[in-house]
């Protein structure tokens, strides 16, 4: 179940990358959109393997917390 939710995954994020890639005539723009795609490709595979891992909001509040106490 998992190896094809990963397939999936890495099926989809080839084809947005080849698109993104064929549509942008900048060498710049192509090597961000593809970063930008494998890393949301990686999490995505770690969190069918980790569903309880923190969201961003988590993390930033973990983060920036004592920040915001100290400014207090």
């Amino acid at each position: 179940m998992k190896l094809g939710s990963i397939l999936g995954i890495l099926m989809l994020a080839a084809a947005l990358m080849y698109w993104e890639w064929k549509s942008s005539k900048e060498k710049r723009a192509r090597i961000v959109s593809a970063g930008i795609t494998v890393i949301a490709a990686v999490i995505g595979i770690i969190l069918l393997f980790q569903p309880r891992l923190p969201g961003p909001t988590q993390i930033v509040k973990l983060v920036f917390g004592s920040v915001d106490q100290l400014m207090k």
